[in-house]
This record gives structure tokens, C-alpha cells and sequence, in this order.
């Protein structure tokens, strides 16, 4: 498989308490950094309703939790198709867009991600991600 994102056996990395909450520390962080880049390419689009924080966060939870079960059960470029789309219409849904203005936004938000990336590994010489180009 070209990209593996889950690690067959990351729930027997969890053996303890501490573990437990740091994922949930890190996953909390993840939902947090994909809101703000959210509501930031939400924001871009006046059409958009329901851009309060909140919303914008609970878009990204149902996101991520979506991610999660389809990578779980397939795990190939079905597995891409299905999430994307899935998250274009959660958006559109949710925020009232339409499926193309979630499109946009989806991708404004990741371009958004890799610039403020790419700044602040530049501003701290460190890598955050790495292109694939």
C-alpha cells in the first residue's frame, strides 16, 4: 500500500494510562489546528453559515472520525475517494456551501496548512511535513 496510515498495532502502543491521555492530548491538538485552518477557509467563502468555532470544530471531529472507520476497514486509494468525498459533503452540509465551495475549501484550508507550515519550520529550521514534490 502506497500510504499506510494506521500502524496495524498501535492499540497495543496504548498499554497505560499516560499513553491513553497523551493520544487524546495530541488528537485534541490535531482537532483544534484542523478547525482553525477550517474556519479560516470557511471564512474565505461568505456564502458559508455556521462558521463559529464550535460548528467548525464538531465539522472536524466528524471529519477525523470518518477518516478513522473507512481507513480502518479499507485501507487504498477507495479508502482516499471515499473520505474525500465524504468530508466534501459533511461540509457542504454542515455549513451550507455546496458540494463544489466545499471542494474549495477543503483545498484553501490545506493549502493555508502547508504555508504555515513551511513558515514556521523556515522560522525554527525544522521540518513539520514533508512534499511530495
Amino acid at each position: 500500500m502506497i500510504f499506510q496510515i494506521f500502524n496495524e498495532d498501535w492499540l497495543e502502543s496504548l498499554d497505560s494510562f499516560e499513553e491513553i491521555m497523551w493520544f487524546l492530548i495530541l488528537y485534541l491538538i490535531l482537532l483544534i489546528v484542523m478547525a482553525i485552518f477550517l474556519k479560516i477557509a470557511l471564512s474565505f467563502f461568505g456564502k458559508a453559515t455556521h462558521t463559529e468555532f464550535g460548528q467548525v470544530f464538531f465539522t472536524s471531529f466528524l471529519i477525523t472520525v470518518i477518516f478513522a472507520v473507512v481507513f480502518l476497514f479499507l485501507g487504498d486509494w477507495l479508502a482516499w475517494v471515499i473520505v474525500l468525498i465524504l468530508t466534501w459533503i459533511i461540509i457542504s452540509i454542515r455549513h451550507n456551501t455546496g458540494f463544489g465551495y466545499a471542494i474549495l475549501v477543503t483545498i484553501v484550508a490545506f493549502v493555508l496548512y502547508v504555508i504555515v507550515a513551511i513558515i514556521i519550520g523556515w522560522i525554527f529550521n525544522i521540518t513539520l511535513i514533508v512534499l511530495p514534490f
